[in-house]
């Protein structure tokens, strides 16, 4: 037995139509059906396209807000250290004062 060298000859009539199709349905009919499916899927395709879009520009609309905040947070922290760093050298006594009664306070809280 020699293995058939064609896979659809069973399943394709003689006018290479699909078995279970008669052959009064292939032609025209079937063209105009092929013809809608492709139209149906290009307009599902620039649909799902352009919605891509949005979703990336959306994304990168918040991920370039987010690098500002961050900038910005950033920038806020260092004038804070940088006033605290200041305040420190200007008043050394009460910076130590304040640092022992932020320790017993918290000792305090701690314990109970």
């Amino acid at each position: 037995m020699t293995p058939s060298t064609s896979t659809t000859s069973s399943s394709l009539g003689s006018d290479d139509t699909p078995s279970g199709v008669p052959s009064s349905v292939s032609g025209p009919v079937v063209d105009r059906l092929a013809r809608t499916a492709h139209s149906a899927v290009d307009r599902v395709a620039d649909g799902a396209s352009s919605a891509v879009g949005r979703v990336r520009s959306g994304v990168s609309d918040a991920l370039s807000t987010v690098s500002d905040k961050v900038q910005g947070l950033s920038s806020s922290r260092d004038e804070w250290m940088d006033s605290a760093r200041q305040q420190v050298r200007d008043h050394p006594f009460a910076a130590v004062g304040i640092g022992l009664a932020a320790g017993f306070l918290i000792a305090r809280l701690l314990r109970d």
